[in-house]
C-alpha cells in the first residue's frame, strides 16, 4: 500500500459526498435543502441521510421527481435510499 494511499482515497471520498451533497441541495426545493444532511454514492446507489423521518418522507417525494437528472449527473440509473441521521449528524 502507497505511503498516505488510505487517506488519498478517502479524501477523494469526502469530496465526492460534498459535490454530491451541494449538487442535491441545489435541485431541491429550498424548503427541503436544509432536511439532507448528508449523501453517500456507492456504485448505482446513492443513500441520502435526513433530519428526521418526517424530512425523509417528504425527499422521497422529491428524488422521485429528481430522477431523470440524478441518473443524468451519475451517467447511469441511480437507486436512491433515504436513511434518517444518527443523532449528532445534522
Amino acid at each position: 500500500m502507497q505511503k498516505g494511499g488510505w487517506l488519498q482515497a478517502a479524501r477523494a471520498q469526502h469530496d465526492m459526498q460534498q459535490e454530491w451533497l451541494e449538487w442535491l441541495r441545489a435541485a431541491l426545493p429550498v424548503e427541503l435543502r436544509a432536511a439532507v444532511v448528508s449523501v453517500v454514492p456507492r456504485g448505482d446507489e446513492l443513500t441520502v441521510l435526513t433530519a428526521s423521518a418526517s424530512w425523509g418522507t417528504r425527499l422521497r417525494f422529491a428524488m422521485a421527481a429528481l430522477a431523470p437528472q440524478l441518473d443524468a449527473r451519475s451517467g447511469r440509473a441511480v437507486t436512491v435510499k433515504i436513511r434518517v441521521a444518527p443523532s449528532g449528524r445534522s
